[in-house]
């Protein structure tokens, strides 16, 4: 048992520990004063000279037309045109970011494809500051006022263009065909709950678009005029009617494939989701379709370069499953009634195609 310190020495003792704690005990009170001083004055985190709407400024008096082209994946008369369109539609600019911002924020998204954070230290704005503007112009070009004036489909009267028309290929044999329809997967990014009812075939996430192409809508076959003037390869020639028939209905449904790959080398958020809920992500392609299809309107350079790139990126990048036409069909209840009518149209035009076919080939 240790012995038992003098009165006067155990008080001196205690009064030590004492203090020490009261040290510790202040230490620790001055160190939550720091950090709760912290969290009242934050430390701005945008600070760049070179504000969002300087930017955009810089972008659109640039003396060399491909900048604002590169950035925001339209020329300049074509932002105008959108600019116009949207004041049209009643939206204007906000207390402290101009109409021209906000439309530069959704282009500029929708070109890189890059995350909410990193669009916003390019314009110099909050996370939500970007993520509402976004929303407000995904609004407006997903929206019927200006959706259904840029897409909509053809009707039994609309006159087929003239490329198709004077074909041998394609007419008469087409002559009722109003276009071509077909789907391509576009990544998505779904909540952790959503991830299991959104991953394709090969186990990736992603939701499947279906477009429809038309054949005669001169503004999505512009795309395609210059098909039949590009060198191809040599195939083996087709040995019978349904052979050949495959073949030149391919080359007539090739203009969804070759707008998908448009779609996809323009807008890079087609290639990389990105990081908002379901709802947003699946109105994103009406919009960039509706604003593509403008672009093919107002801007015949633009079309133009599209037309003759010999680039083959400008496919579809996406991998192709040929087992999906088949797996779809057999989830459609078609009556067998319909199914013998069209069976029977596409043998008679296989038939006449082969009959064309041989004839050309005697004389």
């Amino acid at each position: 048992m240790l012995p038992r310190l003098p009165d006067a020495r155990r008080t001196r003792t205690l009064a030590a520990l004492l203090a020490a704690h009261l040290l510790q005990l202040l230490a620790y009170m001055s160190m939550l004063y720091d950090a709760s001083m912290a969290r009242a004055v934050p430390v701005p985190y945008h600070t760049s000279a070179l504000s969002g709407q300087a930017w955009v400024d810089e972008l659109y008096h640039s003396q060399h037309p491909d900048r604002i082209l590169c950035e925001l994946g339209v020329r300049r008369h074509i932002f105008n045109i959108l600019i116009s369109e949207l004041r049209w539609m009643g939206y204007t600019e906000s207390r402290h970011i101009s109409l021209e911002e906000k439309l530069a924020i959704f282009l500029y998204t929708c070109v890189t494809g890059l995350s909410i954070r990193h669009v916003g230290e390019r314009f110099q704005h909050s996370n939500e500051t970007i993520s509402i503007y976004f929303k407000e112009m995904l609004d407006a070009f997903s929206g019927p006022n200006f959706y259904n004036r840029y897409v909509h489909l053809p009707t039994a009267t609309t006159p087929q263009p003239q490329h198709f028309a004077n074909n041998p290929i394609f007419m008469p044999f087409f002559k009722d065909a109003l276009g071509a329809i077909d789907g391509s997967h576009i990544p998505s990014w779904p909540s952790k709950e959503e991830r299991q009812y959104h991953r394709d075939r090969k186990g990736q996430v992603s939701k499947t678009s279906f477009a429809a192409a038309p054949l005669i809508c001169g503004s999505n076959m512009q795309l395609l005029d210059m098909m039949a003037q590009q060198p191809m390869q040599q195939y083996r020639a087709p040995v019978n009617a349904q052979e050949l028939f495959n073949l030149r209905h391919a080359q007539a449904r090739n203009v969804i494939e070759r707008i998908f790959g448009v779609l996809k080398k323009r807008w890079a958020c087609l290639c990389t989701p990105l990081k908002y809920n379901m709802t947003i992500q699946a109105r994103v392609p009406s919009a960039l379709i509706a604003i593509h299809n403008l672009i093919l309107r107002y801007d015949p350079v633009e079309a133009t370069d599209v037309l003759y790139n010999e680039d083959e990126d400008i496919w579809d990048p996406t991998p192709r499953n040929e087992s999906a036409p088949d797996e779809l069909s057999n989830q459609m209840a078609v009556p067998q009634a319909e199914q013998a009518e069209a069976e029977a149209r596409r043998n008679a035009i296989a038939e006449a195609m082969w009959i064309q076919y041989q004839s050309y080939l005697n004389n």
